[in-house]
């Protein structure tokens, strides 16, 4: 019955908040990214502050990124061969029993830094299964038309459990349950959305009796697609290096920065979360509601380099307010970026290779993710500072996107 309802669904051109399935859907997101933001925050705190291992803070992140560049391909292969619903099910179910284990190290005084690197390693392989099923399920649940306003949805209530996320994690940690809560919450909701993605059950793309492909030539039959397309090839090159210059000065440099250059609290460092989170959500609700649908090669370049602006200008404030004013414009950029591009590939790419594109794309995002945080990892333990590093990272991302718009303008120029 689950099944029919969900064909059903993807047939109606009714609104989305009248169609079962995508309210299914945006339950499971509400509770699996708050889940996981709230633990991020808790996590990054835990080994900045609690542990204080600032400098180690990096290999957490590569131990969680290593495994979900290496399994990244299969999941997207697996995410067209099976239900993507049940994928989310069982990872999600596994992820709440790798929490619930971290709760248990914490009650007993064991939790350290190499339980956050295990941990991370098993949280990085389940994600990379995760992740694929995540960007290709919504084509299967409703119509090409309102791609661009479903992936507003997801993508505002994303960046809402953003804001919220570290709030409620650094209100959690505060009180008087501490990291017992700030863990404890997050298994709660994760479990909640493996429950909400069993009763959902989507099936999938391809038909059980279909012979198939080997796992590499599936994965071959992604990559034939990227080479060509000049659009794809131009987006996965701009992903790679967003995440070169980026991702390692962004995603572990934060609590760092708060710490070092503000000399702030974790209050302090959920306002600097909270402020970009913020500006992302603004941006998906305008965006949803202009459902825009011309010009958004034109929108992304644009967006790219706002984007790499505003983060010089953030590494340069000394001011909590004038970091917060700097990181909410740097928070508008990505939903600017990132939705058009998406509806964009959903929209255009066969359904039927669609789990394995946005593995390939994942993959090539987070390639070089690692050596960014290993990067990041060894400038601090030289004595560089956060703020040099961050300005490093936005100058070299200007240049290099001038490059790619310069020899590969079919992402400019997509429609």
């Amino acid at each position: 019955m689950a099944q029919a309802l969900a064909i059903e669904d993807k047939n109606k051109s009714s609104s989305l908040f009248k169609q079962r399935s995508f309210l299914f859907i945006w339950a499971i997101t509400i509770c699996s990214s708050f889940s996981i933001a709230i633990f991020q925050f808790s996590q990054s705190w835990y080994v900045v502050k609690t542990l204080d291992k600032e400098a180690s803070l990096g290999i957490v992140f590569i131990a969680a990124n290593v495994p979900r560049i290496l399994f990244m391909a299969i999941g997207g292969v697996l995410a067209d061969r099976v239900s993507r619903t049940k994928i989310l099910y069982v990872s999600n179910f596994l992820r709440t029993l790798l929490l619930v284990s971290l709760l248990i190290m914490l009650a007993s005084g064991h939790l350290s830094l190499l339980s956050f690197i295990i941990f991370g390693l098993f949280f990085g392989a389940l994600d990379a299964f995760v992740w694929p099923a995540n960007g290709s399920l919504l084509p299967n649940i409703v119509d090409n038309s309102q791609l661009t306003r479903a992936n507003s949805v997801i993508q505002t209530t994303q960046q809402s459990s953003l804001i919220l996320g570290p709030m409620i994690g650094g209100l959690l940690v505060a009180s008087s349950g501490g990291y017992m809560l700030s863990f404890g919450v997050p298994a709660a909701m994760l479990l909640v959305s493996a429950i909400l993605a069993y009763l959902l059950n989507v099936p999938a793309s391809e038909s059980s009796s279909t012979k198939k492909p080997g796992m590499w030539q599936s994965i071959n039959e992604g990559l034939d697609v990227v080479k060509q397309s000049a659009f794809l090839k131009a987006l996965f090159l701009s992903t790679i290096f967003l995440n070169v210059f980026v991702t390692g000065p962004l995603m572990m440099g934060l609590p760092i920065f708060v710490k070092n250059i503000l000399d702030g609290s974790a209050l302090d460092f959920s306002f600097i979360e909270g402020s970009m989170a913020a500006g992302m959500l603004i941006s998906s609700v305008i965006i949803g509601i202009l459902n825009i649908k011309r010009r958004r090669g034109f929108m992304v370049t644009i967006s790219l380099f706002t984007m790499n602006i505003f983060f010089f200008l953030f590494s340069q404030s000394s001011s909590l307010y004038a970091c917060m004013l700097a990181i909410f414009f740097i928070g508008i950029t990505f939903p600017a970026t990132n939705i058009p591009l998406i509806a964009a590939v959903q929209s255009s790419v066969d359904k039927r290779l669609l789990g394995r594109l946005m593995g390939l794309l994942t993959m090539a995002s987070m390639g070089l993710a690692p050596l960014s945080l290993a990067a990041t990892s060894m400038l601090i333990s030289y004595g560089f500072t956060i703020d040099k590093i961050m300005a490093s990272g936005a100058l070299s991302l200007v240049v290099v996107n001038l490059l790619i718009m310069w020899k590969l303008p079919a992402l400019r120029k997509m429609e």
